[in-house]
């Protein structure tokens, strides 16, 4: 996974190449191509993976150069996925060698470091969701029922059961969201707290 921002730091740009072995993926070709065509998304801004394949590279197409690196290693190569985000303040994270990418979004401009905090902890976190409100109902009543379940067998009265699934889905909220996270430097505040106003307008989390 390589990861990169403008100079601007206002649009970051992400992609995924798979390879089948880590061997080929240290190749200095396959990592030579990535670098390569990251520098495309970044100068050309392809809005799909199908319009990045069909780009014109130095000699033919990169998907005809992907094909002839496949053939050259000897080993089936994938360009997987790729994405550009924008925004008044954007970070790019690479962790554990390329395996881990992230891009951040933040809504105020010259928070460029602040958002690279946040890239850090969604690196680290995983996090499905920006707040609880984006949380789909479905899911939300899903993981309540199955609390109400757990509890009930647990031989828990009825009366007390609600309270204690409200409590259960609080902590559900500091797994998926982004918001409610403890901070990884400091687990005494939590994400919305070190944002101190500022908004994420989106992040993207590509995980080998």
């Amino acid at each position: 996974i390589k990861v990169a921002v403008n100079e601007a730091g206002d649009e970051g740009y992400i992609l995924e190449l798979d390879s089948e072995t880590d061997f080929v993926a240290r190749n200095e070709k396959f990592q030579t191509f990535a670098d390569e065509v990251l520098s495309i998304i970044k100068t050309q801004k392809p809005a799909s993976l199908e319009a990045l394949l069909a780009l014109n590279m130095a000699q033919g197409t990169v998907q005809e150069n992907l094909d002839n690196l496949s053939g050259t290693i000897g080993e089936k190569m994938i360009l997987k996925r790729m994405a550009v985000i924008s925004g008044a303040s954007v970070a790019a994270y690479s962790h554990l060698g390329g395996r881990i990418g992230v891009l951040v979004a933040l809504d105020q401009a010259g928070k460029a470091e602040l958002a690279q905090e946040v890239a850090m902890q969604i690196a680290a976190t995983n996090p499905k969701y920006i707040k609880p409100e984006e949380v789909p109902s479905e899911e939300l009543n899903k993981e309540k029922e199955i609390y109400r379940e757990q509890l009930l067998k647990e031989g828990k009265p009825e009366a007390m059961v609600d309270k204690i699934v409200d409590g259960k889905v609080a902590k559900y909220y500091t797994e998926v969201c982004l918001f409610e996270q403890e901070f990884i430097k400091d687990d005494k505040v939590k994400i919305k707290d070190i944002l101190a106003g500022a908004g994420i307008s989106q992040f993207i989390r590509y995980n080998l």
